[in-house]
């Protein structure tokens, strides 16, 4: 649902936006209760989020299935 490039070690993802602005796409996801990191806030880029990874099991799964209905 995301495009990404591959962490090269890091427990964080920088995926791209999959549609509509950065700014509302937060929006979204801070109302789903997903506390997601604009991409601007680690340089130009307004199209991607920054995601950790380092969580349990089910945190994660969780951060999955509403990044998954936020791509629809």
């Amino acid at each position: 649902h995301y495009e990404f490039v591959k962490p090269g070690g890091a427990f964080y993802l920088f995926p791209k936006i999959p549609h509509g602005s950065a700014d509302e796409f937060i929006k979204r996801a801070i109302q789903e209760n997903l506390l997601i990191i604009p991409g601007v806030a680690f340089g130009k880029q307004n199209t991607h989020f920054r995601v950790s990874f380092a969580a349990t099991d089910e945190v994660l799964q969780r951060g999955i299935e509403i990044l998954r209905k936020l791509a629809k």
